[in-house]
């Protein structure tokens, strides 16, 4: 953290200033990433330039795919379907033409790129593939989640803009879908439900890539997002507890929500449903620390229901629409899947989106399991050793801190 912090933000050439550095020190020891995070080597060359993208991109999805091919025994040519998404890196040719022209894939191959949606994507690839298959039984599709940094790297001086920095982290993955089922199989996709807020302009406008006052591009997060994405996953949640919860929390639901507060007493308390009593396992989007306490705090989840959310986050930060991927790696790690568990991935971004996928566990889940740590295995999240990083940001930033600090308390007197 610290070399991301003097190497990257707090370069000479990095266009931020004390009040940039300041904040983004600031949310860097918040933010709930770990000392082991990575940012692709572009930042430290000082080199954003569409070819070192396009470097970047290579190394994505050459390392996903390859060890796709490898765990799986798949070839490219038994590869039906290809999705990618991508949000913030749009080249031409696409990324799926990328891999196509990389593996020398056959030109029966329909490929499909997702680009513009943000952490939520790869549950709208979910969906798409889904479709796919069910309408193609018997074929075979690969999906691929990532996101490249190196397009939106910003170099201005509003915080806004600069705030991806301190959360972002490279990364990627890949799944293999399929419409057969053998002993092997990990997974059965059940349900995807996938909310959009679109119409609102709020909720448009909280996650946009753009250009700020000064001419700088990047991806400008708004204070709008906590209440934008308050709405969009409440809505979401209700959708997809009508698919998994049990027949009493439903009930419990009408009640207290359709019928007391709507026309008994409208200060009756909202009742929030148990989802732990259909879900077994929660994979939700590392969107940060305080996304994750969020949805802990009003799912009323246990620290071991956010234990795999919390541990992507500090190992590998942020990693955008693959994320809910590295999660169900680190439970298979550590034997919390087992065959039969309800598996629910949650994901939300730019549109503003709130995507889901259900999922069943199955035999083939406690095969081989993915390692979420190659370095070490066994290491698990602890509260109480994975602490935050301490990041010295200098006398001149430190004052800084300092005096926004004294500040915030005077307006709060």
């Amino acid at each position: 953290m610290q070399q991301v912090y003097d190497d990257v933000i707090n370069h000479p050439e990095s266009g931020f200033n004390t009040s940039n550095r300041a904040f983004l020190g600031k949310m860097l020891q918040r933010s709930g990433l770990g000392d082991d995070t990575a940012a692709p080597i572009n930042f430290l060359e000082r080199d954003f330039s569409h070819e070192a993208s396009s470097r970047e991109m290579a190394i994505y999805l050459e390392g996903c795919m390859d060890g796709l091919f490898a765990r799986s025994g798949l070839k490219p040519e038994d590869i039906d379907f290809l999705v990618v998404n991508c949000s913030c890196h749009c080249p031409t040719p696409s990324m799926t033409a990328w891999i196509v022209n990389h593996y020398k894939m056959p030109s029966k191959v329909r490929t499909f790129q997702i680009g513009g949606m943000g952490c939520s994507a790869s549950m709208v690839g979910v969906d798409m593939i889904r479709d796919l298959i069910a309408a193609n039984p018997g074929k075979k599709a690969v999906l691929v989640s990532t996101e490249i940094l190196t397009s939106s790297w910003y170099q201005g001086h509003d915080n806004s803009y600069a705030l991806q920095t301190a959360l972002f982290r490279t990364g990627g993955a890949a799944i293999l879908f399929t419409g057969k089922k053998n002993s092997t199989t990990r997974y059965a996709v059940h349900d995807t439900v996938r909310t959009h807020h679109g119409a609102k302009d709020d909720a448009y406008n909280c996650i946009l890539l753009r250009e700020d006052a000064e001419g700088h591009r990047g991806v400008r997060l708004t204070k709008e997002i906590p209440s934008v994405a308050g709405r969009a996953i409440e809505e979401n949640m209700t959708r997809i507890g009508e698919q998994i919860l049990p027949l009493r929390e439903k009930l419990k639901f009408v009640w207290h929500n359709m019928i007391v507060r709507k026309m008994i007493n409208r200060k009756h308390p909202k009742y929030t449903p148990n989802f732990r009593a259909g879900v077994d396992n929660f994979c939700i989007h590392t969107g940060g620390r305080g996304v994750i306490d969020t949805v802990e705090k009003n799912l009323s989840l246990s620290q071991t229901d956010v234990e795999a959310s919390r541990a992507t986050l500090y190992q590998y930060g942020n990693t955008s629409s693959s994320s809910v991927w590295y999660e169900l790696a680190y439970m298979e790690s550590h034997g919390q899947m087992k065959p039969g568990n309800t598996v629910w991935q949650l994901a939300f971004g730019s549109g503003f989106m709130c995507n889901s996928a259900v999922m069943t566990a199955l035999r083939g889940c406690r095969k081989n399991p993915v390692d979420f740590n190659i370095h070490n295995p066994k290491w698990r999240y602890d509260p109480e050793t994975c602490k935050a990083p301490v990041v010295n940001l200098g006398a001149e930033v430190e004052a800084e801190v300092a005096a926004h600090r004294k500040k915030m308390a005077a307006m709060k007197a």
